[in-house]
């Protein structure tokens, strides 16, 4: 998949899912197939679901992750909406405050996307956390918009000491 299909008005993004709690593997099934049916959303690609602590203060178990990237014919805001929809699907509140989840689905990236109060882009905290660069290298080859780098050459960056697990390949199952 190239970063921007011209002419189009579809754009790259990049999405992490993930969770700690309930039957994440079925949460993150069931978040792709959404996407996978969602009008704007075109070209979905899914990384493999990879085993995480959990990261800073949250609560609970072990993470599920994955990152889904496509392209995507809508505003910026409007893919928020719709990642908060199909967290909604789960009761997950949008404000998390450090609580488990069954599922936490946020976006990395829109190709050409705007930061606003609601929406920042790139997710501020992605080049800090192996549990999404990891994934991301598996669907993403180019430079994240916004960054300037691959997810690889950010990887080689990262302080993050934390182990990342190999769990599945989603589309295998």
């Amino acid at each position: 998949m190239q970063p921007e299909v011209t002419g189009t008005g579809r754009r790259a993004f990049a999405l992490g899912i993930g969770g700690n709690e309930g039957d994440v593997q079925q949460s993150i099934r069931t978040c792709i197939s959404v996407l996978r049916e969602h009008s704007l959303v075109t070209d979905l690609r899914v990384s493999s679901v990879y085993r995480t602590s959990p990261w800073g203060d949250v609560q609970g178990g072990e993470f599920l992750n994955c990152v889904a990237c496509g392209l995507w014919a809508g505003g910026d805001l409007e893919l928020l909406y719709l990642c908060r929809s199909v967290e909604s699907l789960f009761s997950v509140p949008v404000k998390k405050n450090g609580a488990s989840r069954e599922l936490d689905v946020d976006v990395l990236f829109i190709e050409g996307g705007v930061s606003t109060g609601e929406l920042t882009l790139p997710h501020p905290r992605m080049v800090f956390r192996k549990f999404v660069l990891v994934p991301l290298c598996d669907v993403w080859p180019h430079a994240v918009p916004g960054l300037g780098y691959t997810p690889a050459e950010l990887l080689k960056r990262v302080q993050d000491g934390s182990s990342i697990i190999f769990h599945s390949d989603l589309l295998s199952q």
